[in-house]
């Protein structure tokens, strides 16, 4: 049977996965590993806060991106962002997870709302997640914590970061739309049914939605700035308690820089399900670089919490999300 494009790249992506997987493992001390873990394991419920609390304020932030009229509880918005999460961590990123959040809120919020304002989640948190990697990467690279060939590589995520960022803002500074004005103009000269079908209607819908919560309500985008920041640093607060777990304490920045360089990884695997193999090299080998040991422990634990957020949002999926619609009720004609 003949495979599609897509089909191709989950395959290979995930044969890059397990390759990468077997061979950060065949590269680490097992035993240290291990008797890492134990200790680490007594302390497991204060290591996974960092990464509790950046749940809560990733769904924060999609919960600021709804327009306040057609917003959702608190509680709908945690629960939904999860549990298409949970699904999505073992596609290929994002593919299950955007659409997913859009269909669990059918019932409570219109799909242009909420895929309008997933979008704004996203795209403002990968903003700042870009400008966090370019700023950290640049100072890690005058350190002299890195050997030569990792300040070249830290050296090219700054750089591309700093790029990724122009593009971004050239982008999304710019007046006028973008999508709507390139499908009418399509139409206009080629007539092609597509450009005036239901689903470009919905896009073009959920365009300008996006556009109009990005550029009105400053207090919406300061807070989703501010949000990012505290994810961030969640996140390197997380490398620290790891290490501080298993007596090999580190300064927060070391923690920073770590999580630069894991951040950065986790996009380029991010076709491989689970982002399996990518996770653990990444992890193994900026640890590495550092002259520390825990590399194996590091990436074991945030294999296990990945799993278990996954498994929690799997177990709060809504399924009463989508209800089919009732027959109707056929009168029955009276007999007398």
């Amino acid at each position: 049977m003949k495979r599609t494009v897509p089909q191709l790249v989950s395959l290979v992506a995930v044969v890059v996965g397990a390759v990468l997987f077997v061979v950060t493992m065949m590269g680490i001390d097992r035993e240290e590993t291990i008797r890492e873990a134990r200790v680490l394991g007594l302390l497991f419920p204060l290591v996974m806060l960092p990464g509790v609390g950046w749940h809560l304020l990733r769904a924060a932030g999609w919960y600021v991106c709804f327009p306040p009229e057609a917003r959702p509880s608190y509680w709908t918005v945690f629960r939904v962002r999860l549990a298409a999460d949970g699904v999505g961590y073992f596609t290929i990123r994002g593919v299950a997870s955007e659409p997913l959040r859009v269909v669990l809120l059918i019932g409570k919020v219109p799909p242009v709302v909420s895929a309008a304002a997933s979008v704004l989640e996203r795209t403002a948190m990968g903003i700042m997640s870009v400008v966090g990697v370019g700023v950290f990467a640049a100072f890690a690279v005058s350190s002299d914590m890195l050997p030569p060939g990792w300040q070249s590589a830290f050296l090219g995520i700054a750089i591309t970061a700093g790029v990724v960022l122009a593009l971004s803002l050239f982008f999304l500074m710019r007046t006028g739309r973008y999508f709507g004005p390139l499908v009418e103009f399509l139409n206009v000269r080629t007539g092609w049914r597509w450009t005036g079908g239901r689903t470009v209607r919905a896009i073009k819908a959920v365009e300008d939605l996006f556009l109009k919560l990005a550029r009105t309500g400053h207090r919406r985008i300061e807070m989703l700035v501010l949000l990012s920041i505290a994810c961030y640093a969640l996140m390197a607060l997380e490398v620290y308690l790891v290490f501080w777990a298993i007596g090999q304490p580190i300064s927060l920045w070391i923690g920073t820089i770590v999580e630069t360089f894991t951040r950065s990884a986790s996009v380029a695997g991010g076709a491989i399900p689970g982002n399996l193999g990518a996770l653990e090299a990444s992890n193994v080998a900026v640890v590495k670089a550092l002259g520390l040991m825990g590399g194996g422990t590091l990436a074991l634990f945030r294999r296990v919490r990945s799993l278990i957020f996954a498994t929690l949002g799997l177990a709060l999926y809504p399924r009463d999300a989508i209800k089919p619609t009732p027959p109707p009720v056929q009168q029955v004609p009276d007999a007398r």
